[in-house]
Parts: C-alpha cells; structure tokens; sequence
C-alpha cells in the first residue's frame, strides 16, 4: 500500500504524467485521505528512508487531516510514531525542505492542541527535551520546537481567526495549560536560543537565522497571551534592539517590528500601557537610527512605518482612555505627550516615503492625533499646548501638502494610478480640513504660502522652467482652498463667506492665475484639466459684479480665459483626454456665465470653433447583426451603441451647444442670424447630399452615422436658443431661420423614414424646435402648427416601422403637447384628430408584441410600453384635456376602447403585470373623475361642452368600475386571504380599487385629498377669476348606485352595504382599505 500511495503522489505531482493515469492517481489519493485507516500507511512511509519529499508531504497532510477524528489510543501511537521519526531526522542531522518542517510542525502542534487536554500533556516540553538538555541546543530539534510553537498559537491563540464558542471555551483551558506548565521554559529558552544562536559558535548559518527569525516570531506571538513581564527584561530588549538596529538583516528587522508590534498592542489599562511605552522607549531608539525609509529595504520600511504609527496610535489611546484623575496628573499627561512628539520626526519621514503604501500606514496615527485635538478643542481645563501648538501643526500641514505631489517616477498618464492617488488625497485632504478646524488663521497661512511657492514663486525668472508636478500640486492646493470654501470648513455664516478674507485671497490667486498663465500653466493634461475645472467651479466670479479684486478689470481676465478655452491648451489640445473634457468644460462655462462681450469677440470666437464643426471619423466596428443580405436594408435597424467609430461624438455635441449659446449671445439681430445660418449651411449641404446618395443607392453605413450626427449636431445649435424669449431677438429673422431648418428636417425624414437613427435624430431636432417656439410664445403659432403637423403626420403614416423605443419617445413628445395643449387651441386640434388613430396603432401594437414574446427582454418592451401609453391617458386627465374624448365620434369610440381595455388589464390580474393593473385602474378613476357625470365637468379644461356627451357612461364606465372594485376588493381576497398579506398586491390593487371607488362616490365634486379628506388645492386656486372650482361633497346619485351593485350583485345585506359607503365618503383611503381589508377577513 505504502508503495501504491508513493507512485500515485508522484504521477499526480508530475507534469508529463499521461492525463488519463494522472487522473487515476488523483482519485487514488483523493480515497487515501478520506478514508478511515488511510493515516496509517502514511505513517509508514515516514519512516521510509526511499520516501521522496512529495509522498512525505502528502503522508503528513493524510495525518493532520485524521488526527482530530482518532480515539485517545490511536492518537498516542500516531504520538509515538511522530516522535520515532522526528528522531530519526535529529539522529541524522537532517534538515528537510522548508515546507517539510512546517508540514511535520503543524503534526505536532495539532497532536497538542487534540491531545492534552485528555491523553498527552507534555508535548512541549518533550520537544523541548530533544531541543535543549540544560547546556547544548541541538539545531534540528531547536528549529521543530520553534515552529511547533508558532503552529500552537496560530490554532489557540491567533485573534485574527474566528471560532465558536466551543473551540474558543477548548483553547482557553489549552492557554492556562501552557501558562500553568510551559510559560516559564518557554520564555526562558526563548533568551537562551537568541544568546545561543547569535554567536559565533553556529555551524550552520542558515539555519541559525530562521531559528532566530523564528523565535523573535514567537515572542511576538505568544505575548498577546502570556505574562508580559517574562520577556521585558534587560537582556531580551538588548537582543530585540539589536535585531531593529540590525542593517545587515532585513528580514530579522522587519520581523523584529512587527514582534515590537505585538508587544505594544497587549490589553492593559492606560497607566501600565503608557509604563510600557516608557520602558520599551522605542521613539527614542528609532530615532538614533537615523532611518531613512527610501533607502533601506521596501518590507523594513513597511514594518518599521507600522511601528512608529502603533506607538503614536498607542500613546494617543493613553490619553482619550485614561482616567480624568490622570489626565489631570501634569507628570503621567506630560509623559504621554513627550512620546507623541518623540515620533513626529520618524511619522515625517514615512509620511514622505516614495511609496504611497508607506505612506498611508502612518495615516492611521494622523488621523487619530487630530481627533483627539478636536475632542480637546473646547476643553479649557486639560493643557494639551505640548502637541496642539503652531509648530507642530504648520510642519504637519507642510508634510501633509508635499504628500500632495506627484512622485518624481509619475508622469501623470496612468488612469488607474492617478485614480489611487486621488484616493489618498482625498484623505490627506481630510487632514487638512481637520488642522483648518483647529487653527484656521495657521493652516490657512501655511496654504495660501504653498500656493504662492507652488506657482509664483518662479514667475520672471528667466530661463526657469518649473516642473509640471510642482505646478499641479500649487493648482490642487488652490482647488482644496477653493473647495474648503465652498464647503465652508470653516464654519462661518453662510452671509458673510463671500465677503471673508480668505474668499477675497483666493479671488486673487485664481486671478493671479489666469493673468500669468503663460508662464505658470505647463502643455500637461493634469495641469489642463485641473485650470478648466477650477474655473467652471468658480463661474460666479466672471458674472457677479459684487465681486471685485482690486486692480483687476474682469472683462479683460473673463476675455483670457475664453482664450485660454480656445487654444491648444483647452478645445485645440493634441491630448484627446484633455481636448474632448476642455469641449463639456467650456460649454458649462459659456453657460453659467453667458459672458457679456462685445459681437465681435462672440463672433471671433464661433469663427475659432468652426473647424471643430464637421466630423471626420471612421468606422472601427459594427457589431450590429445583419438581418438581410440587402446591404442597404441592413441599415434600417442599427444600434448606435454597437457602432464603436473614431472620435468622440457625444463630446463634440458639446461644441455644438456651445456655439448656439454663443450666437444667442450676439447683440445684433442680423449678426446673429448671419451666423446662425453660415454654421447651418454646412450641414444643410452634408444632408443634401446624403439624399443624393441614398436615391442613386450608393449610401453606406458612414454615411448615414454621418446623416444622424449632423442632425443631433443641428439639434443641440437649436438647444442654446431654448433659453430666450421672444423679446431678445426680431421674430420673423428668427422664424424664417428655423422654418428653413424644420424644412431640411422634414425633407430628410421624408426620405430616410426606414432608418431608425435617423427618425430618433430628427424627432430630437423636432422636440429641439418645439421648446424654442414655445418658449416664446410668438402671436403667430402657424410655423409650430406647421411642424407638428408635418412630423406627427409622418410618424403616423410610418408607425410599424417604429421600434419600441421611438413609440415610447413619440408617446412622451405627444405628452410633452397635451400640457401646451390646455390653453393652445390649434395644438388642441392638433391632438383632437390625433388622439383616436395613435392609441388605435399604439394598442394593436401592444397586442402584436405580446402574442410574440418570447424573451425577458421584449417582454419588458411590451410592458414599457404599456407604461407609456397609460402614462399618456393619465396625462390627458391631469392637463385638463378629457373633453378630447369627447370631441369627435373617432374619439368616444376610442374612449370606449380604452374602457374596455383597462378593465380587461385590471380583470386579469394574475396574468398582467402589477403596476399595468395599478396604472389601468389608475386611468379608469381619471376618467370616472373626468367623465362620470356624460359630459366634462373639470372647470380648467377650456374646451369643455355640455352639448358634447358620454351617453353610455354610466353602464360602461361607473357600472363596471363599480363591479371591477367589489372583484378585486371583495371576492378575489375573500377567496384568497392570503393576498391581503401580500403588500405588493395591497399597494397595487387593493389600495388603487378603494381610491376608485372615491373617486366615483365624488363625481361632480372636488376629489378629497387622499390623506386628510380636506378638499384638495388646485393648481391655480390663487387665480379666483380663472375657474370656479367644483363643489365639495360626495356624488349620492353615485353612493346609492355602489350601495345597490354591492347588495344585488355581491349579497351584501343593505346595512353593510350603507355601512360601506359611508366609511368611503367619510375616511382617507388608506383608512377605507383597512376598512375593507378587516371586512374580507371577518367573512
């Protein structure tokens, strides 16, 4: 068996191994292990002097893997074996691989850790009897006691592993066994093995060292749970003192700290910690090192960086925890703050380090320190002025600053590691607001000096050439002082933070900025981005005349920085990153501040932008599926978002945008319409000849990407007139100009309807136009009327070519009209003749989506329209509109299908998605409100007539309304109670129900408000003379009506069918369906 086990480890370990017999091997082993008895021929192959280390390895995982699952008797044999060949390897003076001990010291740490508490009490000191007889150490046997040890604490003492309370309540009696029987040797030997090893005397040197390496882990180790006093004497703090100072051996240095580590990080009250910090003197010896961390060795510096913040956090938890009575003792709090300021030099000296890593594990101690700066700032009686005064906290600002700085080695290129260090900013910055907190007038003298020093400091000397990281690092502090303001760190009154001292310096210094930018501002895509974002943040400086800066005339700063923006430093940058973010940035800044410069600079400006105007990409893939060999037909349906071109479109329509804001901004009417058409022109020429090419077939995919963006480019020129009104411009130049472009508009969707991205473009253009036209309000609407007649008309001659997505954003537009439409009657006659023929290829479209579902994907289409469309009916209502139903025979036979419609929705709520039942009784109680009565009583809607009429109201409408409530409020939950505990059937069914029944009960007269019955206020009730508002009161034509359905239809005795109503007209909804809701549970 032995052999078969030894065969098998080696094939499966082996890479050349055939896969089919190395997977038998692997099955074979895999059987070793699980079995019961597999331990036993591993034990075997230990003593075997052929056994290769791979069989000895796995014969060892085998045994710790059984151990715990042994009787007593079985683990005293597989003792006695263990010892056998532990022996044997002393005996021959054997030093196996690394991982060989650790595998054979783990055997022997679990061999404790499951047996000596019931069958074998003194492993440790019979692995010390073969390591040490009194006076020689044996090395093999000193190098198993060592890591036995290490393995014992990792599995009864180490903190950082979670156990249950069982294991917890076991190691805890294995603790006290070995402070009760072992803790002596063990600490005494520690001594001896570092005096013994250390010498000259060793053999073998290498083995010494992990000995040594190893032990000085063990004090570190085993000290969290054994009587300190044992390793603080004088000869163990002179070897562990040694080993810190020790050049030569970095891995003993860096082990050394973390055991220092360990040693200070022991529970014990403030006063003893603060005794041991004294003792141990760490700060002090640290300090003649005369450390510096970017010279020695990466893993040394971490450890030691570790170290200095573990004293400073351990002195400063001394005096947040310690007694009032010692806080107050001048000896035990000087004492406590001495060692704080004994580490600041070496907390200096990591926070500088080149590696941020080493950096950030002294931040723990900063942040930490001012706090407790912050907790202390108010208390008067506690003298804390040793570590809260101006030097400390001016040079603890200056370092923190300087961490600020990009490291030589960065070229500030790398996204990811900008985003890294951005990170640690951000908390270096959170230090600094904590020392603006403390001291303001210091920290704020200490930054606005670094900002001088950063960025002026240079200016005139000739032949100087600063580095770019010093200027970033001077932009990013000005950018902190800016956002501290902003932030108001400071605390002051929100009044009086403009008018502030530190708001009037830093008003300066980005003016000082803009004025020497030649000389300060260096060709670096960080140093670009960082100036544009500064000046988009402080936009109110350029348009607020109560800020002024001595000596500085702000039209001539505001024209430099549109210069600056338009330069190869901002919109011309060769860096595309810098290039297409300068593009938003200046479209934000031309927006905000809307700049007052004469025509001339507006008109040098666009001219600037011009060639920015055009694009010039490529194609780079298409992942759009071809659907027909046609390659012209491939075209209809296309996915932008799968379409990857050169470029960057979406960035560019920034411009775009921008030069329609600053043609607004031209103060000459002819001027600005001169411009206006002389950017258009271009466009209207590129889509001419796409035309072309689409009637002569030669269109390409880059051709018709190339029509969709001149046409969303066109779109947002028009979006930076959406912001005027009429009395800015001369009306009929205007009208003229977007009369031209709704024309070119509608030529090209006549001639590219079968293409879909180019029917959404065009419809962006159209909504573009709707708002501009609207928004100013021109005597005349025939321009308006003209467009939306000539889109809706040609949407509608074309709707089964529209994708969901177009139908849902068409179904938003037409929205986007009813609430115009209240007051506009030739909008209102627009949607008179639009409204029954839309919802009639709107609703069999629905129908012909769902019958040919079959994914999640279209299945939410469908749902999303659905939304939409009952979306609209809802809107209808809320703007006042519900006589169009009204207003032609086409629209009450539409008014009658939407019934219908809704109350199958509702009906069939099992098989309907939720909130399309909640919406379809939603739009049923609108209309009830709207229509109940026949004829429109809603006093706001201004095309409403008694002679129009609903003549079938009242058996379609309230009649099935009233029996769809009793269903879904009444029978359906008394069969099913436990939908009542179904809060999505509650809120979507069962509340909605009750509100139409409200509704219904309140036709005629204003519908309470759903949560006090108060009468609801109109949006226009401040406008008396507008509308006479509807009564208040409750419809008892319509009370009665419910009382009789739910007595003869439903069986309801008439008191409790009277009961019922009057709880309705008399309770806020909620409080009705909790009515209803104990009604259908008590029968």
């Amino acid at each position: 068996m032995e052999e078969q086990i030894q065969q098998a480890v080696e094939i499966a370990n082996s890479p050349s191994s055939d896969p089919v017999i190395k997977e038998q091997a692997l099955s074979f082993v895999s059987q070793i292990k699980s079995s019961t008895n597999g331990w036993q021929p591993c034990l075997k192959i230990l003593q075997l002097d052929t056994a290769s280390t791979n069989s000895k390895f796995f014969a060892l995982q085998v045994i710790c893997e059984r151990l715990p699952l042994l009787s007593d008797s079985e683990k005293i044999s597989l003792k006695d074996m263990i010892f056998n060949y532990l022996s044997s390897l002393i005996s021959q003076n054997k030093v196996e691989p690394i991982f060989l001990r650790n595998a054979l010291s783990k055997t022997l740490g679990l061999l404790f850790v499951h047996c000596t508490l019931n069958c074998y009490a003194t492993l440790v000191k019979d692995v010390l009897s073969l390591a040490y007889n009194g006076s020689t150490f044996n090395d093999i046997a000193t190098d198993y006691y060592v890591r036995t040890l290490s393995v014992i604490h990792q599995e009864i003492g180490d903190q950082m592993i979670t156990r249950d309370n069982r294991s917890q309540d076991q190691h805890n009696l294995l603790k006290d066994s070995i402070r009760a029987n072992d803790m002596l040797d063990m600490t005494s030997v520690w001594k001896k093995i570092l005096g013994h090893y250390t010498s000259d005397a060793v053999v073998n040197r290498s083995l010494a060292d992990e000995i040594i390496n190893n032990t000085i882990i063990c004090i570190g180790s085993f000290v969290s749970w054994i009587e300190i006093n044992l390793i603080l004497d004088e000869q163990y703090m002179s070897f562990l003192y040694q080993f810190l100072g020790e050049g030569t051996n970095a891995k003993r240095r860096a082990i050394t700290a973390n055991t220092f580590n360990e040693i200070l990080h022991k529970k014990m009250p403030p006063s003893k910690k603060l005794e041991l910090i004294n003792f141990l003197n760490l700060g002090g010896i640290l300090n003649q090192l005369n450390i510096n961390s970017n010279a020695i060795e990466f893993d040394v510096s971490m450890a030691l960086a570790k170290l200095v913040n573990q004293i400073g956090e351990e002195s400063i938890t001394v005096l947040d925890k310690c007694s009032p009575a010692e806080l107050g003792s001048a000896d035990f709090r000087s004492l406590a703050c001495s060692k704080i300021l004994e580490i600041f030099p070496l907390i200096f000296e990591f926070l500088s380090n080149e590696f941020d890593d080493i950096s950030l594990e002294v931040f723990p101690f900063i942040s930490n320190f001012l706090l407790l700066l912050k907790k202390n700032i108010t208390n008067e009686t506690i003298d804390l002025s040793a570590i809260n005064n101006d030097e400390i906290l001016t040079t603890l600002s200056k370092n923190i600053i300087l961490k600020l700085k990009f490291d030589e080695d960065d070229d500030g290129d790398d996204d990811d590691t900008i985003e890294q260090f951005n990170e640690i900013r951000s908390k270096l910055s959170v230090f600094l607001d904590s020392i603006v907190l403390l001291n303001e007038t210091l920290a704020l003298e200490v930054i606005i000096n670094c900002i001088n020093e950063f960025l002026f400091s240079k200016i005139g000397d000739a032949g100087s050439q600063p580095d770019w990281r010093t200027i970033e690092l001077g932009l990013y502090v000005l950018t902190y002082y800016s956002d501290m303001l902003r932030n108001n760190v400071m605390n002051l009154p929100k009044t009086m933070i403009n008018n502030s001292r530190p708001y009037f310096v830093f008003n300066e210094m980005l003016c000082k900025v803009i004025t020497s930018s030649t000389q300060i501002l260096i060709n670096h895509p960080l140093i670009q981005l960082s100036f544009f974002e500064l000046l988009l943040k402080h936009y109110t400086f350029f348009n607020n005349n109560n800020i002024q800066v001595e000596g500085v005339n702000k039209e001539d700063i505001l024209l430099k920085v549109l210069n600056i923006f338009i330069s190869n430093f901002g919109v011309f940058s060769e860096n595309d990153k810098v290039k297409y973010r300068s593009w938003y940035l200046f479209h934000r800044f031309v927006k905000m501040t809307r700049p007052k410069v004469g025509d001339f600079i507006i008109e040098e400006l666009i001219k600037s932008l011009l060639p920015l105007l055009s694009f010039d990409f490529q194609i780079v893939s298409n992942k759009n599926k071809l659907l027909s060999n046609d390659p012209s037909a491939a075209l209809f349906d296309l996915d932008m978002t799968l379409i990857e071109e050169s470029g960057s479109f979406e960035s560019q329509l920034h411009v775009f945008e921008s030069v329609g804001l600053l043609i607004t901004l031209v103060s000459s009417d002819d001027g600005r319409i001169n411009i206006l058409e002389n950017v258009l022109q271009p466009m209207f020429t590129s889509l001419e000849a796409a035309i072309t090419k689409l009637s002569s077939s030669q269109l390409e995919i880059v051709g018709l990407v190339q029509v969709h963006h001149y046409l969303i480019a066109m779109g947002n020129i028009l979006k930076g007139f959406e912001s005027l009104r009429g009395q800015q411009f001369d009306q009929s130049k205007i009208l003229n100009v977007l009369n031209q472009v709704s024309q070119v508009i509608l030529i090209t969707l006549e001639n590219f309807i079968d293409f879909n991205i180019i029917r959404e473009a065009i419809q962006f253009c159209i909504v573009r136009l709707y708002i501009i036209l609207n928004n100013n309000n021109h005597s005349e609407k025939e321009l308006l009327q003209s467009i939306l007649s000539k889109f809706i008309s040609c949407i509608m001659l074309n709707f089964e070519k529209l994708k969901v997505l177009e139908i849902i954003s068409f179904i938003n537009f037409v929205s986007q009209i009813f609430y115009q439409s209240s007051t506009d009657e030739s909008s209102y006659i627009l949607l008179s003749s639009l409204l029954a023929p839309l919802l009639s290829k709107i609703f069999m479209k629905v129908e012909n989506d769902k019958n040919k579902v079959t994914d999640e994907f279209s299945k939410q289409e469908v749902l999303d329209l659905q939304r939409s469309v009952m979306s609209m009916l809802i809107a209808i209502s809320n703007d006042h509109l519900n006589s169009l139903w009204l207003a032609n025979e086409d629209n009450k036979a539409m008014l009658i299908n939407v019934i219908n419609t809704m109350l199958s929705y509702s009906y069939n709520h099992q098989g309907t998605d939720l909130s399309i039942v909640k919406l379809s009784i939603l739009v049923l109680n609108m209309l009830c409100q709207g229509l109940g009565s026949g004829i429109v009583v809603d006093p706001q809607d201004n095309f409403r007539s008694d002679n129009n009429k609903f003549e079938q109201v009242n058996e379609l409408l309230i009649n099935n309304s009233i029996l769809l409530v009793a269903e879904l409020g009444l029978k359906v939950p008394a069969a099913n109670k436990n939908l009542l505990k179904d809060a999505q059937f509650r809120n979507n069914i069962t509340l909605e129900v009750c509100r139409l029944l409200k509704g219904i009960a309140h036709i005629g007269f204003e519908y309470p408000d759903s949560n006090t019955l108060q009468k609801k206020k109109s949006e226009n009730a401040t406008d008396s003379n507008k509308f006479t508002p509807l009564p208040v009161g409750f419809n008892e034509e319509t009370c009665q009506q419910i009382s009789n359905t739910l007595v003869g239809n439903f069986g309801f005795p008439s008191e409790l069918a009277a009961q019922l109503v009057q709880t309705l007209v008399s309770t806020t909804d909620r409080n009705f369906m909790k009515y209803l809701i104990d009604l259908v549970e008590k029968f």
